[in-house]
């Protein structure tokens, strides 16, 4: 079930952004608004998209290491300094954080970027500086974190883009990395979540991603949002339930909600205890693991896929034998014809129940009900939907998108082969909590 309006507003007004029992909820947005809205889908641009995504996911290769797979940064000879490794911020369609920075601070907007762990700004001027790579000076800025004391000091390296670079013409901007620390790592030191840990900020080294909707969402850190969710949720309950009881005063409200919470969620019970988890497959740098299983309309269709997590993509990659089987699930969906061939269609009336075998739980994830913003503002065809494929038609563009990586050069030492990439759909109305310590990764659904 989505979060409702209520929910949602009684998170935000209570937790955002603030700290809450040791963790850092701070709010999301989605650079430019919703990827699809009543409108046909353009299929030109989501050709263009899909290109955009599907590149970032050649820069890194697979190397043995200490006996151990591991994922490096892919040298880039022909491209100075390897300026194409850092992610170009600023675009439309990105998710990002604002963050207050400086004394006094200003207001810097963050793009999430899960494949990489640094945490830098990337300028297009020249400065001198202690250098800690061949583009990127050492510095440290005061980040205002509201409900601290007093703003924390954290290491922000500035990157400047050579003059020759491509980078160049595009905004200056500053990127939050939530990737695995370690072999991916280019800036000591840099790493946003392991400094607030190391600053005694959070007491634990993961984080939590939630999409509210379709511009929206909450990124936690130190914690999850499962107990501000439950309260939040359990309060609701109570009041619609009991509304005009002369008994249901605001204190029988907050005993009950306190008795219900006893029994869902012990005091002292411990954040992993409310989470299914999966561990991490695959070469270690990237947030990957497996998928057991694909339900299409209560048919497993699909078993053991591997996956990676990614909010900035703004669809869900499958590989082009399970995107087909996927689509042969669905009555009446069909392949696009060429150039637009990697999108398939699907009839919009066609309530398909799409569910995501993940930590041995099945998630309903891209198939659940749709929010009154999503069918005032969204496309035809629910949470699937991309949009229509056009005017005066019945068929609309499914989320799950084939992905034809694992066929071209470019992507050969990336392993990409057969790996699904869930992207900003799945995230919708899901917790998924990032624990780099433990190598894994929780979901639960709000």
């Amino acid at each position: 079930m989505p979060l409702s309006l209520t929910v949602l507003l009684l998170i935000l007004l209570s937790c955002l952004p603030t700290i809450c029992a040791a963790s850092i909820h701070l709010p999301l947005s989605r650079r430019g608004g919703r990827f699809a809205n009543h409108e046909p889908a353009k299929l030109d641009l989501l050709a263009n998209t899909l290109t955009r995504v599907e590149k970032k996911y050649t820069h890194t290769h697979r190397k043995p290491e200490h006996n151990h797979l591991v994922r490096k940064w892919s040298s880039g000879h022909h491209v100075i300094d390897d300026d194409y490794l850092f992610t170009a911020p600023g675009h439309d369609g990105a998710w990002y954080a604002t963050l207050a920075i400086g004394d006094p601070p200003q207001n810097l907007e963050f793009d999430l970027d899960m494949l990489g762990p640094d945490l830098y700004t990337l300028m297009t001027t020249t400065s001198e500086n202690t250098f800690i790579h061949s583009l990127c000076s050492q510095y440290s800025e005061l980040f205002d974190l509201d409900a601290l004391a007093s703003p924390v000091r954290l290491q922000l390296p500035v990157c400047i883009a050579p003059k020759t670079s491509a980078l160049t013409l595009l905004p200056s901007g500053s990127v939050l990395g939530l990737g695995l620390p370690g072999s991916l790592s280019r800036m000591p030191g840099a790493e946003f979540v392991s400094q607030l840990r190391m600053s005694g900020v959070i007491s634990e080294a993961i984080w939590s991603i939630t999409i509210l909707d379709a511009e929206t969402g909450i990124l936690s850190l130190g914690s999850t949002l499962a107990e501000v969710v439950e309260e939040a949720k359990t309060r609701a309950e109570i009041e619609l339930q009991h509304y005009g009881h002369s008994l249901a005063t605001p204190e029988w409200v907050d005993e009950q909600l306190n008795l219900k919470l006893e029994v869902a969620m012990p005091e002292g019970s411990k954040f992993d205890q409310h989470f299914k988890w999966s561990d991490l497959s695959g070469a270690a740098g990237w947030w990957t693991s497996l998928m057991p299983g694909v339900w299409v309309n209560g048919v497993k269709v699909l078993r053991n896929q591997p996956v990676l997590f990614d909010v900035q993509c703004p669809f869900i990659l499958a590989p082009p034998s399970a995107v087909s089987r996927f689509y042969d699930s669905i009555g009446g969906s069909m392949r696009l014809p060429a150039p637009h061939d990697n999108f398939f269609a699907f009839p919009c009336l066609n309530h398909v129940s799409i569910v995501l075998e993940l930590g041995g739980w099945n998630f309903p994830s891209i198939s659940g009900e749709t929010s009154r913003a999503d069918t005032l503002h969204g496309p035809a065809g629910g949470r699937f939907s991309l949009g229509k494929a056009g005017n005066g038609t019945g068929h609309c563009i499914g989320a799950v998108v084939e992905t034809r990586m694992e066929s071209r050069r470019d992507w050969e030492e990336s392993g990409m082969r057969g790996t699904w990439v869930l992207g900003e759909p799945f995230f919708r109305s899901m917790g998924v909590v990032f624990d780099a310590t433990n190598q894994r990764i929780g979901f639960r659904s709000y």
